[in-house]
């Protein structure tokens, strides 16, 4: 099965279907590696939920499907037409009245091909877009169905297909044993008589051999890195980001993949499974001095199904120019305070890009959570990280407390999140940030001691400190939470405005809660025939000044 399969060359009206008043190509087909199909239909599907999640690498979700009489498992007549889709129940056989059952090995083995995309042309449905439309449009997914459960009904014979799955890859690399290290990709030097230092690579560069050494390019499942130049693929003079490299070659060029500002030696322990050793690469990864050592994201990107590794400062960096909208930006939404459709447009969004797109009928938020950033999280992890280590070969202990002070990485919060966001209506050169420690965080008084088994290199332990600020700042920050009908091109990772449609006052509420803000995670919920959005994102700014709540100044909190 190819990694980056396409559409099947059976392309007709059975797999067009009608979803919220649009047409979509809509083909989900269990598989088995044995040859062994069976296409499931959107009216047997009683609920389909895909996560995207930005902290988690790959996607993951669940499916229900009725299952009314074991239907999935019991023989059926098929007869050979390549044009219908029963016809994949046989797996290609060819035979007359051929029968084939699909039975559930219950090995990780069992597939869930999903590929859903909207048909934007209507007078040609087979011509699904350019590559550019297809990676914005295009849900195409190999899950691997890691556990099941029937679910019995109230009638006789009625009953339910509970499947949870998760990403192929994923599954694979929690069952491969890869033993890797280092030392192998090191072309200068005496490896064997040099130290650990001289057997170290970027961190990077690092995650990328281990990701090719799991996924050779020869083999039946293999892998791509997702390759950006760093140019707008809206610009009608622009490519857009593209797959060709393995993911063994090195492109420096590549801004979808950070190759680290450390290195690091590492042989892989033998009872580490593949996801193991990249998770442990992983915490020990910061990206380079350009993007201050910042945070950064393993992601398997929809379309192309390719790596990316990115900072979280890049992502934010292409979210805006100037005003206008960058690449990342998505749309503009706006929270109707109209039962009906109607609404009232803004004649210049103060707290969103000119030049942002509303679209009504999917993008007017009826109904929506906002949860200030919890303060248990605030005062016990958006604190100063001091990190300890101790260097063998001097035979000293170290502890990090500077960079790795609460008002350094507010410092790199600001620089990284903050001073590129729309200033809406407050009058300084740029936003503020939406908290401020005060004075018993800044003073150190509140505290995270962190040891680092690092000990030759100051930048590396930055992610024992900093970047534990800088995570639990962005990724545990304001959030809201709405459901909106559904679209295909909404993902993590990306970003939208929100607006008000003009039905009520403004309030000082309003910079808090309007603005740009940051999807951390999507669910697509194909429910009773319906399509549905389920978005929460994160605002890392206010347009206004945030009040210290500990300034020595503030008579309330002397009172404290």
């Amino acid at each position: 099965m190819d990694s980056n399969t396409t559409v099947s060359s059976v392309f007709n009206d059975s797999f067009i279907f009608n979803i919220n008043q649009n047409n979509y190509y809509f083909q989900i087909t269990l598989i088995s590696l044995d040859g062994a199909g069976q296409y499931i239909k959107p009216t047997a599907i009683k609920a389909f939920v895909i996560e995207d999640n930005f902290k988690d690498i790959f996607h993951k979700g669940y499916i229900i499907i009725d299952n009314m009489s074991d239907f999935m498992e019991r023989a059926t007549a098929v007869k050979p037409d390549p044009t219908d889709p029963v016809y994949y129940n046989t797996a290609g056989n060819t035979t007359t009245e051929p029968t084939q059952q699909f039975i559930l090995k219950g090995e990780s083995r069992d597939i869930l091909h999903v590929d859903i995309i909207p048909l934007l042309n209507p007078d040609n449905p087979q011509d699904l877009g350019s590559a550019s439309v297809q990676g914005a449009f295009r849900l195409l997914f190999d899950f691997a169905i890691y556990d099941s459960e029937e679910i019995p009904g109230d009638k006789p014979n009625q009953k339910f297909k509970k499947f949870y799955f998760h990403d192929l890859y994923y599954q694979l690399l929690t069952e491969k044993n890869v033993p890797f290290t280092t030392s192998h990709y090191i072309t200068k030097g005496d490896i064997n008589n040099g130290d650990n230092t001289d057997r170290a690579m970027p961190t990077g560069l690092a995650i990328q051999a281990l990701l090719g050494e799991a996924f050779p390019p020869e083999s039946n499942y293999p892998m791509d890195i997702y390759y950006d130049n760093g140019s707008d693929p809206r610009s009608a003079s622009t490519k857009p980001p593209v797959t060709t490299a393995t993911i063994n070659n090195v492109d420096t060029s590549n801004t979808a993949w950070d190759q680290g500002g450390s290195s690091l030696f590492f042989s892989a322990p033998a009872k580490y499974k593949a996801i193991d050793s990249i998770k442990y690469i992983l915490q020990r990864h910061v990206s380079n001095a350009d993007n201050n050592y910042d945070q950064c994201f393993l992601r398997l990107e929809r379309f192309p199904r390719a790596m990316s590794f990115k900072s979280l400062k890049s992502y934010f960096d292409d979210t805006l120019n100037d005003k206008n909208t960058g690449y990342l930006y998505l749309e503009t939404l706006r929270i109707s305070n109209f039962d009906d459709a109607k609404t009232l447009e803004l004649s210049k969004p103060t707290f969103t890009p000119v030049d942002g797109i509303y679209y009504s009928n999917i993008g007017t938020i009826k109904s929506y959570s906002f949860d200030n950033m919890a303060g248990i999280y605030s005062q016990q992890e958006l604190v100063s990280n001091l990190v300890h280590s101790y260097t063998y070969s001097g035979k000293q202990f170290n502890i990090d407390v500077q960079r790795n002070s609460v008002e350094e990485a507010m410092n790199t919060y600001r620089k990284n999140y903050v001073e590129n966001m729309l200033k809406g209506s407050g009058d300084g050169d740029s936003p503020y940030p939406n908290f401020a420690p005060g004075t018993i965080r800044d003073s150190n008084t509140n505290i995270n001691n962190n040891f680092s088994v690092e000990d030759d290199d100051p930048n590396k332990r930055l992610s024992e400190g900093q970047n534990k600020f800088l995570y639990a700042s962005t990724l545990t920050n304001n959030i809201i939470s709405f459901r909106l009908k559904g679209a295909t091109y909404r993902q993590a990772g990306r970003f939208v405005g929100i607006d008000r449609d003009g039905a009520m006052s403004e309030s000082q509420f309003d910079d808090k809660l309007l603005g740009v803000y940051f999807i951390v995670e999507v669910r697509h919920v194909f429910d009773g025939g319906q399509y549905y959005n389920d978005l929460h994102c994160i605002k890392t700014y206010n347009t206004l000044p945030i009040p210290n709540t500990d300034s020595a100044t503030n008579s309330i909190s002397n009172t404290i």
